[in-house]
């Protein structure tokens, strides 16, 4: 870079960097989960929902990334032609936005993920099964039984 280029800051950067960082995690969450909402269950597979998250992630990432970068060329904060030091202010947002941004991905890892996991069915306990009920329960047959196909029923533990 030459001296008439602004300098880009430490800060810039690593706002920047968690910025994407959240925005790629958040992305990539919201793509799988949808993904494996929608796969159907004839190709219920590990290695195809894999193919099809990573299919996704990378080639809608691409787009974003360049997307991300040309929104913050246009952003001015964090750039200058004189690097300064960080105020006694900056310095406590900084230390503070740290710290709540670490006590959040742990209260995803601790609280968050534990319950997903909770609710899927382990190999040890048996699924409940629940079937649709219709419109006041009208699509059940005389003796109880469900009146529809196997492919309409949902099964999780409750």
């Amino acid at each position: 870079m030459s001296n008439s280029e602004p300098k880009e800051l430490r800060r810039r950067s690593l706002v920047k960097s968690l910025v994407w960082r959240l925005i790629g995690v958040i992305w990539t969450w919201v793509g799988a989960y949808i993904i494996l909402l929608s796969v159907p269950p004839a190709y219920k597979s590990a290695a195809f929902i894999a193919a099809l998250i990573v299919v996704y992630h990378h080639s809608t990432r691409m787009i974003m990334y360049y997307v991300y970068e040309r929104i913050w060329a246009s952003v001015g904060w964090g750039r200058t032609s004189m690097l300064s030091p960080m105020s006694k202010g900056e310095k406590f947002l900084w230390a503070t936005s740290t710290i709540v941004a670490l006590a959040f991905i742990f209260f995803l890892l601790l609280e968050v993920q534990p319950r997903i996991k909770g609710e899927q069915p382990s190999g040890k306990e048996k699924p409940v099964i629940s079937e649709p009920q219709g419109l006041l329960g009208r699509d059940r047959q005389p003796g109880g039984k469900w009146a529809g196909s196997w492919s309409d029923v949902r099964i999780g533990l409750y």
